[in-house]
């Protein structure tokens, strides 16, 4: 039996947002947080935290997210075991998986994260549907713009438009994904969780920020995407 999971990065206040939406369509979630604020966003509370522990799992996410491998091993170390010290603190519960802030992990960090005491750890390596080793969790979808880009300012993003689906096309081909369902993210997200099912995948995972769900207007297809795996299961 296929496994649908989720995972939300960041810590943003949106989160709750997500947790109701996955509470209604009796899915759940692992929210990765972080004291540290993100993007100028308002983060939850201490108290909001706390009280999402009680409905879905609270991972942790470093102190100040940086790119864990750019850093010292010290300062690396820090990171990784303070932030399970300061989630176990804020949720009176054990702390048992670890997110990398941009995905970003070497040999180095996975094992750190290992000697922390962690028992996972997901990264943002995308398209796929098992873990061989669960300190390198992947992920099968990020909700986001797909194929194109939406409101991005930076240069190099404006003349790369569709790099999100460039930059998955041979993956996708290999999953034998219908060009029709390349065209909206929705279409693919469907399509991803047909295909985890019919091949009895281990699991579909999809993950996100509920910061760029909020940006680029994703509430109505995220929603529509729970409603619908609710009503294949």
């Amino acid at each position: 039996m296929t496994s649908f999971l989720t995972s939300w990065d960041d810590g943003y206040t949106l989160d709750l947002r997500v947790a109701d939406l996955l509470d209604r369509y009796n899915a759940k979630g692992t929210f990765y947080v972080c004291p540290h604020t993100q993007h100028r966003s308002q983060m939850m509370s201490e108290e909001q935290i706390r009280a999402l522990s009680n409905r879905h799992a609270i991972g942790a996410h470093s102190l100040s997210h940086p790119h864990l491998t750019l850093i010292s091993r010290e300062d690396a170390q820090r990171e990784i075991h303070e932030s399970k010290k300061w989630v176990e603190k804020v949720t009176g519960k054990p702390c048992t998986m670890f997110c990398y802030p941009y995905g970003a992990v070497n040999p180095h960090v996975r094992d750190l994260v290992k000697e922390a005491g962690f028992t996972g750890a997901r990264t943002t390596k995308d398209l796929e549907f098992s873990a061989a080793d669960p300190f390198l969790e992947p992920v099968t979808l990020q909700i986001m713009p797909f194929p194109g880009r939406r409101h991005s300012r930076i240069s190099w993003k404006l003349l790369d438009h569709f790099g999100p689906l460039r930059a998955r096309y041979t993956r996708l081909r290999k999953l034998q994904t219908p060009h029709a369902a390349m065209g909206s993210w929705l279409a693919l997200a469907k399509y991803l969780y047909g295909y985890a099912k019919e091949t009895n995948q281990s699991f579909f995972h999809l993950y996100g920020h509920s910061r760029e769900v909020e940006k680029y207007g994703m509430w109505g297809e995220l929603e529509e995407f729970l409603k619908y795996v609710k009503q294949s299961q």
